[in-house]
């Protein structure tokens, strides 16, 4: 591509080096506060996660704040690289930029900046060398801060690991999760405050084995959360239905909401997983991805699902690399010490939303609320989604969360320094003994601090085990 191209191109995608305002939702998602602070750091900020969940508006919000910081409008750079025009010179397009942005905007070299500049790179993993090309920025020291994002998991954390290895930091993105869709429907006040205070109540409960510590607190942030409760409880019912894509939460219309979500779908097979992982028969990925609709929260064979698909063992193993990797789904592994026992063990298998797991699943509606055995089922997919958050705040580098089974079953196990916590799904009020039984029983062979049992609506605590009503824990987390 010629200068003048690049230059046409990015001109129309930083308006604010033209004096321009920049457009940005001024509503602002917990992820916006956490990636601001990065910017402060050397090291190249990744953002990733699903497409259409607010990457590149959380661009645009830190690029926004910034030129109201003052920071000089052309010091800021975005280029958003699946631009259809940037398609003819994708193998050197980011130095390609770079070199006319230093030429033409700057008008001088990168050794010779005053101030810091930033560079934005949205949708960098269909470019090849990205991670060469800012590596070689990047160790010259360079007054430069690079954030970049992507849609795969695998085409970020793949260039990041050959060439960036201790110079990139990854966040991940995910559809909203149900404090942000509180947030967004507008019930504000101190949501925030309330989550992070409790999430560090966890946090200080395990480190000082003691449980009666995060229970006053449930009690009392419970007690200024009642006149906003019925409120809470009425969006819930929303967003285990419709999910937490962002640009839903005002659609009032299922239907349109629907069909926003298969073509989301069919863009993420036939673009992401045809282009980038060269998949033959995306139909196959379409009847793997409808099974898959069908045993959201259930144990996964990869044997038993090729059989009743007709697909090769090996095909089936592959095309769950691709769903993790493009954040469609995510697995848990058994709960045990021995690795051979996790290896040997099936995985169970998520949607990681709840409106793409009801739109696989032909129950994209408010009438799946009322099925006793399915509304269980989406409560338990909501309640996984934002449990793998929580592990990710308790512990970044073992975020992982299990199951476990020995004869009874845990639906979820997360584990804090060396302690695992185990969190099991049932959505009623009345809670018998049957049902504690498998929380009695892990905790007693593995020395668990508490257990947690999400409910419909009760609050309690009782012989280690805290009742928590669906709506609170999931605005905890």
């Amino acid at each position: 591509m010629e200068d003048t191209d690049i230059l046409q191109i990015l001109y129309a995608q930083n308006p604010w080096w033209e004096g321009k305002p920049v457009q940005a939702p001024e509503q602002k998602r917990r992820d916006f506060y956490f990636l601001k602070k990065t910017l402060a750091d050397k090291q190249i900020t990744a953002i990733i996660g699903p497409r259409r969940v607010g990457k590149s508006v959380l661009m645009q919000q830190l690029i926004k704040d910034l030129v109201d910081q003052k920071v000089p409008p052309k010091h800021i750079l975005f280029a958003q690289l699946d631009e259809p025009k940037f398609e003819n010179g994708k193998n050197l397009l980011i130095g390609k930029i770079l070199e006319t942005y230093f030429k033409h905007i700057l008008e001088k070299s990168p050794q010779d900046l005053e101030g810091k500049i930033f560079v934005f790179l949205d949708e960098v993993q269909d470019i090849e060398k990205w991670s060469e090309v800012l590596k070689s920025y990047y160790d010259r020291n360079y007054k430069m801060k690079f954030v970049v994002s992507g849609s795969s998991a695998a085409g970020i954390t793949r260039g990041s690991s050959e060439s960036l290895a201790g110079r990139v930091s990854i966040h991940l993105v995910l559809t909203l999760k149900f404090v942000d869709y509180l947030k967004f429907k507008g019930v504000n006040g101190d949501l925030d405050d309330i989550s992070l205070k409790l999430r560090y109540k966890i946090k200080d409960a395990l480190d000082e084995n003691n449980p009666e510590l995060l229970w006053s607190n449930l009690r009392k942030f419970s007690a200024g959360l009642v006149p906003r409760q019925h409120r809470i409880e009425t969006l819930l019912g929303e967003y285990m239905v419709k999910g937490g894509y962002i640009e839903l939460l005002d659609q009032n219309d299922y239907g349109k909401c629907l069909q926003y979500l298969k073509d989301l779908l069919q863009l993420v097979i036939y673009k992401d997983m045809v282009k980038v992982f060269g998949v033959r028969n995306p139909k196959n990925i379409e009847e793997l991805l409808l099974f898959l609709g069908n045993h959201s929260a259930e144990l996964f064979s990869e044997s038993s699902t090729s059989a009743k698909l007709g697909i090769k063992n090996q095909t089936v193993s592959e095309y769950m690399e691709y769903l993790e990797d493009t954040f469609l789904v995510s697995m848990s592994m058994i709960y045990a010490a021995n690795r051979s026992k996790q290896i040997r063990n099936p995985r169970k298998v998520y949607l990681t939303d709840n409106g793409i797991r009801n739109v696989l699943n032909g129950t994209y509606s408010p009438k799946a609320l009322t099925d006793s055995k399915d509304v269980g089922l989406i409560a338990e997919t909501a309640a996984h989604n934002h449990l793998l958050r929580l592990g990710f705040f308790l512990d970044p580098y073992n975020s992982k969360c299990y199951y476990w089974k020995n004869g009874s079953e845990i639906d979820n196990v997360i584990v804090y320094a060396k302690k695992p916590i185990p969190v099991e799904v049932k959505y009623q009020n009345d809670i018998g003994s049957e049902d504690l039984k498998g929380c009695k029983e892990f905790m007693k062979e593995n020395d668990s601090l508490f257990a947690i049992m999400i409910t419909k609506n009760k609050l309690d605590y009782k012989d280690k085990v805290f009742y928590i009503p669906l709506w609170y824990f999931l605005l905890i987390c």
